[in-house]
């Protein structure tokens, strides 16, 4: 199976390539035949879903794999909310969070706009969470945690602007003491 963000980088560098070397109406007609495939791939996975609709537990395994719940996401067709797929992002991470005694909290999700003008003014899914990581050790196991938790939710909800905040909890870790009495005729230390 070929490296997934790989391929979509290269499209997107294609098509740059293409835009900058082509003139005004040729690069109209590149445009339309990419929406037209797209529209015509995305009919296909809407008609997929249609014929699977009498199997929910099928639509959520298409909803979970990487390539296909891409494409579901792409054609506003995924089975699952963005707050959902967040959510099961988080819950793929929260082992590794736990261990290493870290939390997340999700800031936002929700439509903001981009002001950009045209249709790219249209409003855009935007998630903004903050991993919190103890202090103390090495400053980089924050920023492990930070960027393991943006590629979890980023593969999840690549339809949405991803933004993961670290900060660091430098309060003193809680040391439990258990005081009593040595017990009669225990060994004496030195």
């Amino acid at each position: 199976m070929p490296d997934l963000h790989a391929v979509a980088d290269r499209i997107g560098s294609l098509l740059d390539e293409l835009r900058s070397a082509t003139e005004g109406p040729v690069w109209l007609r590149v445009e339309e035949l990419v929406r037209l495939l797209t529209e015509l791939y995305g009919a296909g996975m809407a008609r997929t879903l249609a014929l699977a609709d009498s199997h929910p537990d099928l639509i959520a395994r298409l909803g979970r794999d990487e390539l296909v719940g891409s494409l579901l996401v792409l054609h506003d067709l995924h089975p699952e909310s963005l707050e959902q797929r967040v959510a099961r992002a988080l819950e793929s991470v929260s082992p590794m969070l736990a261990k290493a005694g870290a939390t997340v909290e999700v800031g936002e999700i929700g439509l903001t706009r981009l002001g950009l003008g045209d249709d790219r003014d249209a409003p855009s899914p935007r998630v903004t969470l903050t991993v919190t990581a103890p202090g103390g050790g090495c400053g980089s196991t924050g920023e492990a945690l930070r960027d393991a938790v943006g590629d979890a939710v980023s593969g999840a909800a690549a339809d949405a602007t991803v933004e993961v905040l670290l900060a660091v909890d430098n309060s003193p870790p809680s040391t439990p003491v258990r005081l009593g009495r040595k017990p009669v005729g225990a060994a004496q230390g030195p």
